[in-house]
């Protein structure tokens, strides 16, 4: 599989994973908020427990987290680059507030 369409299924599955961690969220906040049911009787939504909903969303959490870390390393030269260009931007700009008094700070 070529790289671009590789890291373009990799973004895809994040985007999935993230609305499957939403809606979940959303069902256990408003569907399924904790506490007992009406009458004693377990909660429900869409034919699953309120024990159920929390294990599909702490499960997809994990494996967002892990879909993260996997676009995070895919793309460590781009993430490296931006903070080396930040970091040496917020050095010019210091070093030109200070440059009146004297006293500067080499990035080297």
């Amino acid at each position: 599989m070529k790289k671009g369409l590789y890291l373009f299924s990799l973004v895809g599955i994040l985007i999935l994973t993230g609305l499957v961690e939403a809606v979940s969220g959303l069902v256990l906040w408003f569907a399924l908020p904790s506490g007992i049911g009406r009458r004693g009787l377990e909660q429900s939504y869409l034919g699953l427990s309120r024990y159920t909903w929390i294990d599909i969303h702490d499960w997809v959490a994990i494996a967002l987290i892990v879909i993260v870390m996997i676009h995070l390393i895919l793309h460590r030269k781009w993430v490296l680059y931006m903070i080396k260009h930040i970091f040496d931007q917020l050095l010019e700009a210091y070093n030109s507030l200070k440059g009146a008094s004297g006293s500067t700070i080499n990035s080297e």
